[in-house]
């Protein structure tokens, strides 16, 4: 969400759905499955697609910025599990939790499930599109083959799709990407790792910078940037993720979580940018207050880490990682973690979670 949505405080995740469909009439929402399928057949891209997907005759892409996305002013990532695409940040995101459609859309990316909409659901796809999907059943060898061409330091392997459209499958990161229309070759230019790639990479934690500040709440001893504002609360009650842009929110939640109306907000790739930030919820109503299935659980210097889990599944909820900290004969801590940028900062986060000292 935008920082001025993150702002306005109002409204826990699970009521988000209802209170949009309510409040704007002429979009359409629908909740789907995702879509799985077998990987095509690869083959070398021609010429001309090759070109048309901004490739260069060596296989590298053309015309990217060193060290960043590739991105040109005004579009935002869209990530999905390890992967991220840019695109003009009027585009619409579709995932497996919101469908979403209105009158003169400019494009649309779909983040975990294939292009398209229910049967008789009324929407229809625009021209401009691209998406990312599982990998399925990636071929045996494939890593030891020539690959099509490399994206900021990935290897992609061009697969068949119906004409105008670009399709890679990209094994090291576990996804398909694809896009058509007159955007595709910049938005596949445009791939590299999401942020929540970064910040479950395994490895040495990052080290925490000398200038950030350690703080210990709901039992968790974390360090943040001395920048983040702190702020306490005693219920949870906001909007969008529940995140605040540069902030600290400490809920020490005494009271039920309370929903009242948010702000709606059209669910284009700018609405849904990652902002940096940290919410860490804990007493007696935190459970209900953040309201999320965890797994994949992880030991840690006497806490242990489950993520939530939506974790990875794109739309919404992607700009946020939410995982409950636990520790032996003590009350779980949950926390809301912003994954913008890279999601360096947010590594240094989140491996710094240690027990409280005493």
């Amino acid at each position: 969400m935008t920082g001025k949505e993150q702002s306005t405080r109002r409204v826990r995740h699970g009521r988000r759905a209802a209170v949009i469909a309510a409040a704007v009439a002429a979009a359409m929402v629908a909740v789907t499955g995702p879509a799985g399928g077998a990987v095509a057949a690869r083959r070398p891209a021609p010429a001309p697609a090759r070109a048309a997907a901004g490739l260069s005759g060596t296989g590298q892409v053309a015309g990217l910025q060193a060290g960043g996305s590739g991105a040109p002013a005004g579009w935002a990532p869209v990530p999905y599990e390890r992967a991220r695409l840019s695109v003009p940040g009027t585009w619409l995101v579709e995932s497996p939790q919101e469908l979403w459609c209105y009158p003169a859309q400019s494009g649309m990316i779909f983040a975990g499930i294939r292009p398209g909409f229910p049967k008789g659901y009324g929407c229809a796809l625009t021209a401009s599109l691209a998406w990312i999907v599982p990998a399925g059943q990636i071929p045996k060898g494939i890593r030891h083959d020539k690959p099509t061409a490399v994206i900021h330091g990935i290897p992609v392997y061009r697969l068949p799709a119906p004409k105008g459209t670009v399709l890679y499958l990209v094994p090291e990161l576990g996804v398909r990407v694809a896009a058509r229309g007159p955007l595709a070759g910049q938005v596949l230019a445009t791939l590299t790792r999401s942020p929540l790639s970064v910040v479950l990479r395994r490895g040495p934690a990052a080290p925490v910078p000398a200038s950030w500040a350690w703080r210990q709440f709901g039992g968790v001893r974390f360090a943040v940037p001395r920048s983040w504002s702190p702020q306490s609360e005693d219920q949870w009650a906001t909007c969008g993720t529940g995140l605040e842009t540069g902030t600290l929110l400490l809920v020490d939640a005494t009271k039920p979580p309370l929903a009242l109306p948010c702000p709606f907000r059209i669910p284009s790739a700018a609405a849904y940018q990652a902002q940096p930030g940290l919410t860490v919820v804990t007493g007696k109503y935190a459970a209900q207050s953040v309201g999320q299935k965890y797994a994949s659980c992880q030991p840690r210097s006497s806490v242990r880490i489950c993520l939530s889990t939506i974790t990875g599944q794109g739309g919404f909820l992607s700009s946020v990682l939410i995982f409950a900290v636990s520790r032996p004969h003590h009350a779980t801590t949950f926390f809301v973690l912003g994954l913008s940028g890279s999601g360096v900062s947010a590594r240094a986060v989140f491996g710094s979670i240690t027990a409280a000292r005493h």
